[in-house]
């Protein structure tokens, strides 16, 4: 499958179908289940970010975005058959996957940084209002396991410890929260072509704390077809050593520690 795809369905699709409960109680989170796709932590969130909320009787129903959800190329702000509106400052907000224990939305573009609170309603139950904190960028890198994270080679297979990438090797990271683009992207719609994240110059690609130089920085923006998804593309540097630490530093904010990417350095006797 590729390597793309697989993110879609490990976003979107990976939870097991769960029974619906014949006495629905009223939706129950908090503000610190709600959460970076990505990293899965709480902390402020940014526009265009693919976002988790976490809790218990969010809905009856457990199901993913379908092609018959989306009307005129717009997301869905209720998936078919689930009753389930997220509110962002009484802005309703897409929706892309819906289970009891869990909601997966897309923070739109046109919603303003700063306090803001969100409510979840489902089947004419509402939920707690509770305050989000939003910012420009809120950086995270998508993962493939505890550690690595998700990077595909240029064929677009998967950089793994079993396929690893070499120094000097072109790869696409996956992230998100990188913030608004230029030209702009709602959040309201899937994206068809490229648009580069607007703090392009503030981005930088941390390999065991060093910056990659900027040069090798190809592209860093949205990923065309998938909501919410960014892109780095990057040569990795003739000198980066065996699987470093891998971190996206924004202006405000930098990805979390402790993840890695799968590279082979080459021995300094065969160089």
């Amino acid at each position: 499958m590729p390597a793309v795809a697989w993110l879609a369905a490990a976003l979107f699709l990976c939870l097991s179908m769960e029974a619906a409960e014949p006495e629905r109680q009223t939706p129950a989170y908090t503000a610190s289940s709600i959460v970076n796709a990505a990293t899965n932590e709480p902390g402020p969130l940014a526009p265009l970010s693919l976002v988790s909320l976490y809790g218990k009787d969010l809905s009856n129903v457990t199901r993913a975005i379908s092609e018959d959800d989306i009307r005129s190329g717009l997301l869905p702000t209720t998936l078919i058959g689930t009753g389930v509106t997220i509110a962002i400052d009484n802005i309703v907000v897409p929706i892309l996957f819906v289970s009891p224990n869990q909601i997966n939305f897309l923070i739109p573009g046109n919603i303003r940084t700063g306090r803001r609170m969100l409510r979840l309603l489902s089947n004419g139950k509402a939920g707690p209002e509770v305050e989000i904190q939003l910012v420009e960028s809120s950086p995270g890198l998508f993962q493939m396991d505890t550690a690595a994270v998700i990077a595909t080679h240029t064929n677009g297979s998967l950089v793994t410890p079993q396929s690893p990438a070499s120094p000097g090797d072109v790869l696409v990271v996956y992230a998100a929260g990188l913030g608004a683009t230029t030209p702009a992207v709602t959040g309201l719609a899937i994206p068809r072509a490229a648009a580069s994240i607007t703090a392009r110059a503030q981005l930088a690609l941390l390999l065991n704390g060093q910056p990659v130089p900027d040069e090798n920085i190809l592209y860093a923006g949205v990923t065309p077809g998938f909501a919410g998804l960014y892109q780095i593309n990057c040569r990795l540097p003739a000198g980066t050593p065996s699987d470093p630490e891998i971190r996206v530093r924004m202006p405000a904010q930098t990805s979390p520690p402790r993840l890695y990417l799968p590279v082979r350095a080459v021995p300094a006797s065969v160089q």
